[in-house]
């Protein structure tokens, strides 16, 4: 059964396929990255843009070199998408990174609003004279940064963003089983397979087509789930009877993380995706907030469900964003200063 197409993702410009295969035409040095602290959106779109511009490259017998590289590495969790074995780390592989960056024609950027959020990459990025491309679904993308800009803020994920960008531009026979796979794992695991960021019908509607294309959608869902080491499911546990408090009257929880707390069960940041979202199971809390403590800066996780904007309340606090039901923000103050900062916002007492 053949699907309409959604035609209202946007360009900087407006809705202009060519611009985007005029840009992937010329290149033959591509970088591609994504943001510090990939999850599963930005690894699905790394990995899905490297088998897409290979597919496309391939197809016209063109000679390319194709880069793909994260600020630091891949996730262990995410190494079994495919091509995750060619992915550079800016942390252990940076000179080559850098050196990559250097000579490059084109650099892909994915689910990121900002250069600053490729981390140890940035400068580097900044500093390139190649042409510069972002595919994001996060509000107020820095446009000024990049020759062409895909965005838009209402569709699920950057990993549904780039299905419809190349569905649309090239047809269905650009993409492959690897493709499907990586482009399917960004839209179960930015969604929480589906459960929320899902009010566009276009999210079902390329899950369908894309479950179609050779992959197996229970196989995705079960790596994607399956994933916890013994130490991060009894972290999970802690977290969740010792440091969360509720506070009711505000329908708002906060969950608060010292880094002594994750080097005693020997748990890194990486392994804290998807806490802020269990505290959201609960029925009367509305709001959520994840305040982490890291080396020189505090990173804040915020979810809601129906009426708190933490896009908003993000950009208040500490000058962060991302969307109205999920956001970020981080602090350079102290933790302490920072969990008073999110108390008063909350309305509860400091």
């Amino acid at each position: 059964m053949e699907i309409e197409c959604r035609y209202d993702v946007k360009f900087v410009d407006g809705w202009q396929p060519e611009a985007l295969k005029k840009c992937l035409a010329g290149a033959h040095r591509i970088v591609m990255t994504a943001h510090s602290n990939a999850d599963g959106d930005a690894v699905g779109s790394l990995t899905a843009m490297f088998a897409l511009i290979h597919a496309i490259k391939q197809s016209g017998n063109q000679a390319i070199s194709l880069t793909p590289m994260l600020p630091d590495g891949c996730p262990e969790d995410l190494a079994w998408l495919p091509h995750t074995d060619l992915i550079l780390s800016g942390k252990s592989d940076l000179q080559r990174c850098q050196e990559a960056i250097r000579e490059a024609d084109l650099i892909v950027c994915m689910d990121l609003s900002t250069l600053d959020r490729t981390g140890v990459l940035a400068e580097s990025i900044k500093a390139s004279q190649a042409r510069k491309v972002l595919f994001d679904h996060h509000i107020g993308p820095d446009r000024d940064a990049f020759d062409l800009v895909v965005s838009d803020p209402e569709i699920s994920s950057t990993c549904e963003l780039i299905y419809w960008a190349f569905r649309i531009s090239y047809g269905r026979e650009v993409f492959d089983g690897d493709s499907a796979a990586s482009l399917f794992t960004g839209l179960c695991t930015d969604t929480g397979t589906f459960t929320y960021s899902n009010r566009q019908q276009s999210i079902y509607l390329a899950a369908g087509e894309l479950s179609q294309m050779g992959i197996d959608p229970m196989e995705i869902n079960r790596q994607i789930k399956n994933v916890f080491t013994e130490a991060r499911l009894k972290f999970f546990g802690y977290a969740m009877s010792q440091l969360l408090t509720v506070y009711p009257e505000q329908q708002a929880a906060l969950m608060v993380i010292r880094k002594e707390d994750m080097q005693r069960y020997g748990v890194e940041s990486a392994d804290l995706t998807g806490l802020v979202n269990e505290v959201m199971k609960l029925h009367i809390v509305d709001c959520a907030i994840l305040v982490r403590e890291e080396e020189n800066r505090v990173r804040l996780s915020l979810r809601s469900k129906r009426f708190t904007d933490v896009n908003q309340m993000a950009g208040e606090l500490f000058n962060g964003g991302g969307h109205t039901r999920a956001a970020g923000a981080t602090s350079f103050l102290s933790l302490d200063e920072t969990v008073d900062s999110v108390k008063r916002k909350l309305g509860v007492g400091v």
